[in-house]
């Protein structure tokens, strides 16, 4: 197939994950994957990680022409899914949070997805501030209560994201990096432990959507060159397609 340009962000409400769509699981899911759901044990627990699984494998069976239970998964970098085999050399990144699920699928190079809760809360914001780079801290302290909340979550996702992207979570250190908007607005990395060359072809964006959730989407775009890239555009899974994969 051709690869389509940039990234797709796909979304699935929380609410959406219910009896029916959970009884088609077992048509989609491996035998790893029942496995692992059926450890959780709190309720919201489990509905995030089958929405997140049915979501990946819809969204990535249909863009690669594959039935979604045929697609297989290995755990690479900090547990995080990968397919395998990938001769498409398509990645993605899958998060979840209170409500929603979100699943990024990129062919330019590595990406990261992080969804949370628009605003943090107070005492959140005051143990997250220890992690973030001296500049990003004192940004935040001159802002009023309100705006250094939302502006955290900001933050916070972004790191979430690009950390993603990169393959090492919290072992890349939150407070060694900086993200930040330059003059023009637009969201740029400066990350010491990155050749500037590599720094240069990062790409975020961050975004609301409804039910009260901000999102940060990072993209290494390492074969794209100099084509115009723009913030892949939020759209919502329908559960009556995860029911009809379930049939292929």
């Amino acid at each position: 197939m051709t690869a389509p340009p940039g990234a797709q962000l796909w979304l699935l409400a929380e609410e959406s994950v219910e009896a029916e769509v959970a009884r088609y699981a077992a048509g989609l899911l491996s035998t790893d994957e029942r496995r692992r759901l059926e450890r959780l044990r709190p309720p919201d627990g489990r509905r995030r990680f089958l929405g997140a699984r049915l979501l990946c494998r819809t969204v990535l069976g249909e863009l690669l022409g594959r039935p979604p239970a045929a697609l297989r998964f290995v755990r690479g970098g900090l547990g995080r899914p990968e397919l395998d085999p990938n001769p498409w050399g398509v990645r993605f990144s899958v998060s979840h949070t209170r409500g929603l699920v979100g699943c990024l699928v990129s062919w330019d190079g590595p990406c990261g997805l992080d969804v949370e809760q628009a605003v943090a809360a107070e005492p959140v914001v005051r143990h997250g501030e220890r992690w973030l780079a001296p500049a990003e801290r004192a940004r935040l302290s001159a802002l009023a209560p309100g705006r250094r909340a939302r502006s955290f979550t900001d933050l916070w996702v972004l790191k979430e994201a690009y950390t993603k992207a990169l393959g090492t979570g919290f072992q890349h250190r939150f407070d060694g990096f900086r993200l930040g908007p330059d003059e023009h607005g637009r969201i740029v990395l400066e990350d010491p432990s990155v050749p500037p060359e590599d720094v240069s072809r990062w790409r975020f964006a961050l975004l609301s959507v409804s039910g009260g959730h901000r999102l940060a989407v990072a993209v290494r775009r390492d074969g794209a060159g100099d084509t115009p890239w723009s913030a892949p555009r939020p759209r919502y899974l329908d559960p009556r397609t995860v029911v009809a994969g379930a049939g292929r």
